[in-house]
């Protein structure tokens, strides 16, 4: 596995700059890792996207073009990316190790 994320230029619990690509139906948010920039397809599931109790509609997710903060979670076998934007993930990963975006 680590081969796997090395090959992407990242590690679990990492905490990324991406943009909004695209919005895959009711499912979540497409985007592009900017910070650090890497070329892997990422993706943010719609229940990632915030810490609501409730889940979001496809009309509230981020605009295309919208820049979000996001923590690594996992590669899919397809090689996708998966991401966590919840503010809470965030916050609980700069405390442990003091960074800041």
């Amino acid at each position: 596995m680590d081969d796997l994320w090395a090959s992407i230029g990242l590690h679990p619990d990492q905490v990324v700059r991406c943009e909004v690509t695209g919005h895959r139906g009711r499912f979540g948010v497409e985007v592009s890792i900017v910070k650090p920039r890497s070329d892997v397809a990422a993706f943010v599931d719609f229940v990632l996207l915030t810490d609501e109790r409730r889940h979001l509609a496809s009309d509230e997710f981020p605009p295309i073009g919208s820049l979000l903060d996001a923590v690594t979670l996992d590669i899919h076998p397809n090689g996708e990316l998966r991401l966590c934007a919840r503010p809470s993930s965030l916050a609980g990963l700069r405390v442990q190790d003091g960074r800041q975006m």
